[in-house]
């Protein structure tokens, strides 16, 4: 009889513990979610970028700027506008390709190597950490704690290809947008950290200023975006290989300090 009562014991705590597990396990799918019904809403949107980048040892700083166009999360136009150096180079980015494009070389590059999207940019945001899908469809959520303001999720990649072991994110309990990205190595290594302020211009949340310290380096890039726009109705045709040619050509020949 003792016996019974045990085990009956037992189970009970197990499933306990099972069913808390699954409430918490739903709970950070439905932060998650949130997260991307806040960051995702707009139909569409463009932007302004400048990109301060600075030596965190050494203080010397970098300043370029940069156009967006963006329509949900999948389709992203991205062009340099400054220096003069840099101006005209662009990428285009959609759920399953992404295309650079150099005018030098006057035809786009297909990217099949995340590592060489970087190739031309040297600050500390990499293709990965703008995700072309939302965060539920990338990543597998769990709730590992919270305080009266926020919530923290670990993200762990479903894709083995991702560069990152896993994310940590702190997310608003009441606006729900990110505050804190937190990127580690596979082998549980911190190596970058991405801080948020966001905005309402007008019905959605953005994010207007994003700093990414890269903690291996010791290096930070600032993104400030500004004349942010929303539901501007951009064209499907618009995200395509020629169009990035065409409208990076158009930036390039725009007189300087336009």
């Amino acid at each position: 009889m003792r016996t019974k009562i045990i085990l009956l014991t037992a189970g009970i705590i197990f499933l306990g513990s099972f069913s808390a597990n699954l409430r918490a396990q739903k709970n950070a799918k439905t932060i998650l979610a949130e997260m991307d019904r806040v960051l995702f809403a707009p139909k569409d949107r463009t932007a302004d970028l400048e990109m301060i980048m600075v030596n965190l040892d050494s203080g010397k700083k970098r300043i370029k700027k940069a156009v967006l166009m963006q329509k949900g999360a999948d389709k992203k136009l991205f062009i340099y506008t400054y220096p003069q150096s840099d101006k005209g180079i662009g990428t285009l980015t959609t759920a399953s390709e992404t295309y650079l494009y150099i005018p030098m070389f006057k035809k786009p590059k297909k990217i099949t190597n995340m590592s060489e999207s970087n190739t031309f940019n040297t600050s500390d945001f990499s293709l990965e950490d703008t995700p072309s899908t939302s965060y539920s469809a990338t990543y597998i959520p769990e709730l590992t704690g919270q305080d009266k303001n926020t919530w923290t999720l670990k993200l762990v990649p479903k894709s083995s290809r991702s560069p990152y072991g896993f994310l940590m994110v702190t997310v608003h309990k009441t606006f729900h947008y990110p505050e804190t990205i937190a990127f580690y190595s596979k082998n549980g290594k911190k190596m970058k950290v991405a801080e948020y302020h966001f905005i309402k211009p007008g019905k959605y949340w953005a994010a207007d200023v994003v700093t990414m310290k890269d903690l291996k380096k010791h290096h930070s890039t600032k993104i400030v975006m500004s004349h942010i726009k929303f539901d501007l109705g951009l064209k499907d045709s618009l995200f395509t290989p020629d169009n990035l040619v065409r409208l990076a050509e158009e930036k390039r020949a725009e007189k300087k300090g336009k």
